[in-house]
């Protein structure tokens, strides 16, 4: 088949056209830039710890990058390694930074927040409400509380209750006055006075007889929410008092609900 110039003329340009159009361009293959990678880095979500517990916070790994974490009170780590540990206790809920830096790029910032939260249980005995029930040799009256008040006291956040036959106080934590209680189990402490970080303490004193009553440190404390009342539960906790210079003991249980 015989093709003039016209037809030749057409074809070359048809042909230069697709072999344009088929053409591809050079490029720059930037998956193992680290600048890069280091901006896609970020830290991992947290899955809530129980006290005790251990923490493991940690961000997307680069080699040889360098990780600056700080967090609540005054934490601080420096590391090449991307994952820090630690137990966990009610002062470590927070917000954690991290800085990932690698020569010559600018750092990356991220953040993750640690939950801690209280051991979860049920009392293991009965009693009525607003009642405190005494065993001891000595002869004490249970007591039936008229009256109890929730609420800021001096050192804390204090529940107090008066009954004809003596008043039982809780004292908890100041960390208490600004946040709702959480529930969980607490535990009883020889401190009158938690500290702000204790915010799993309680302090329980009682007046009976005439003798001043205090708790045995480090027995669980029930804390629960009922109809969207707090409610206060424990079991049969040692107690000791004095009077006249004689040590006495007893066991008290006791259910407190907010009015």
């Amino acid at each position: 088949m015989k093709m003039n110039a016209f037809t030749n003329f057409c074809l070359a340009i048809l042909l230069n056209i697709t072999l344009f159009s088929c053409k591809k361009e050079n490029t720059v293959n930037d998956n193992n830039n680290p600048c890069i990678k280091l901006a896609l880095v970020r830290t991992h979500p947290f899955t809530p710890v129980i006290k005790g517990d251990e923490i493991n916070i940690s961000v997307d790994s680069l080699e040889d990058a360098y990780y600056t974490w700080t967090g609540p009170g005054n934490y601080q780590s420096y590391s090449q390694n991307n994952t820090v540990s630690f137990y966990a206790d009610y002062s470590h809920r927070g917000w954690y930074y991290v800085n990932v830096s690698y020569n010559g790029c600018n750092d990356r910032y991220d953040s993750v927040y640690v939950s801690v939260k209280f051991p979860q249980g049920t009392p293991g005995c009965s009693i009525a409400n607003n009642n405190a029930t005494f065993n001891s040799a000595l002869i004490l009256g249970n007591q039936s509380f008229t009256s109890i008040f929730f609420g800021g006291v001096t050192v804390g956040y204090g529940v107090t209750c008066n009954s004809s036959n003596g008043d039982l106080n809780i004292t908890m934590s100041s960390y208490w006055l600004t946040n709702d209680f959480e529930d969980g189990i607490y535990y009883t402490s020889s401190n009158p006075l938690p500290d702000y970080a204790d915010i799993d303490k309680v302090f329980i004193s009682d007046v009976n007889q005439g003798i001043y009553w205090v708790a045995e440190p480090g027995k669980p404390v029930y804390i629960s929410h009922v109809g969207g009342k707090r409610r206060i539960t424990f079991c049969d906790i040692p107690f000791s008092g004095s009077l006249g210079g004689t040590l006495y003991h007893a066991t008290i249980k006791a259910q407190i609900t907010q009015p």
